[in-house]
């Protein structure tokens, strides 16, 4: 794609696009605040009057000329360190190390054939032999490096934990049919998982903050509140889905469909959906993705999107839990003959064998 077919549709490319600098008003904050609301991934900007500062320095001269400054590159690791270390960041370096040396040699020969003779210039050019370069910025460091914890691998456990809580409770859930009214095991069985899900993912929390890893440096002591929340709808939307099949399916295809779970998840999750292709779009709604950008916006600082990430996460537990009575009913049946031996056990206990009630003295 070429850079005009990129510039008239900036918001859905993948290249360089050049943007006058009108559109940001001329201003480093307004360039960096693009860039927190992920308009670029990185942005390479030209201080104003570089080019007039370059020249002074080598015409009439300047000490204090730093070329480093004349152009800024601004970037947020935090935003997605997996896609910019490996991918954007070293494309960047190499495009600007070049960018440099060949405006370098350029500048040097104009300014050799424009001085020849005079010694002042070409002393003032042996002082400055680079006539510009750059500073890197980035304005949402990965920081501290255990975070990864808490936004890429570390995620994986939400769901793991998620799957094994529903593995653990089945066998007890199998055993509890028919023992209680049914009132009640449905109140049970609606209530396990989210009650559990709470008090694992405080711990999860709990962990976080034991790897020295920070919630409160943009939304105040709320940022622990947050995250747990997060994490507690996250574990809900995970293992609800998990249960929800096992209910319906069962083994061997509960693991089958645990398996689809992570690596879907994870597969549109850590990447940016931008350099998949659009077969990958369905990714924009699974829980994973939103879980990962709310929690990096809660670590470092990046777009506000929790409502959001909240919001398609909250709507995964609703749908599950919708469905879970009916998954529960159709487990039932399929249990039917432990159900009733359960139920036959229950009334041996009160009125025993031969149908007497048992003596309460």
């Amino acid at each position: 794609m070429g850079a005009k077919a990129r510039s008239e549709d900036p918001e859905n490319t993948l290249g360089y696009v050049s943007e006058p600098g009108s559109k940001y008003n001329f201003s480093n904050e307004q360039a960096r605040n693009a860039l927190k609301q992920e308009e670029f991934w990185i942005g390479i900007v030209i201080q104003a009057n570089a080019t007039t500062a370059m020249n002074y320095a080598y015409n009439e001269g300047n000490t204090s000329y730093d070329p480093t400054g004349s152009v800024h590159v601004i970037y947020e690791e935090g935003r997605n360190a997996l896609a910019i270390d490996e991918l954007a960041y070293p494309a960047m370096l190499t495009f600007m190390n070049s960018f440099v040396l060949q405006f370098a040699k350029e500048k040097q020969n104009s300014l050799l054939t424009a001085n020849a003779g005079n010694a002042a210039a070409l002393e003032r050019q042996a002082q400055s032999p680079i006539p510009i370069g750059f500073s890197v910025y980035n304005t949402a460091p990965y920081v501290p490096s255990t975070a990864e914890a808490a936004t890429e691998i570390g995620t994986i456990y939400l769901i793991i934990i998620s799957f094994l809580s529903v593995l653990m409770f089945n066998a007890l859930n199998e055993a509890m049919m028919g023992k209680i009214s049914l009132l009640h095991y449905y109140i049970y069985r609606l209530s396990l998982y989210p009650i559990l899900y709470f008090f694992l993912s405080l711990l999860y929390l709990a962990l976080s903050c034991a790897w020295q890893i920070r919630f409160d440096r943009f939304y105040g002591a709320s940022g622990y509140v947050i995250y747990w929340m997060l994490s507690w709808v996250s574990m809900m939307a995970f293992g609800l889905a998990v249960e929800n099949v096992n209910n319906v399916l069962g083994p061997p295809f509960t693991p089958v469909f645990f398996v689809f779970w992570v690596i879907t998840n994870v597969a549109t999750g850590f990447y940016p959906v931008e350099l998949l292709s659009n077969f990958y779009l369905w990714g924009l709604a699974w829980p994973l993705r939103h879980n990962l950008i709310g929690s990096k916006a809660i670590l470092f600082g990046t777009k506000n999107l929790l409502g959001l990430n909240f919001g398609v996460i909250i709507a995964w537990v609703a749908v599950s839990i919708a469905l879970q009575p009916f998954t529960i009913w159709v487990q039932m049946r399929k249990k039917k003959g432990e159900v009733e031996a359960h139920k036959r056990e229950v009334l041996e206990r009160v009125y025993g064998k031969n149908g007497d009630e048992k003596s309460r003295g």
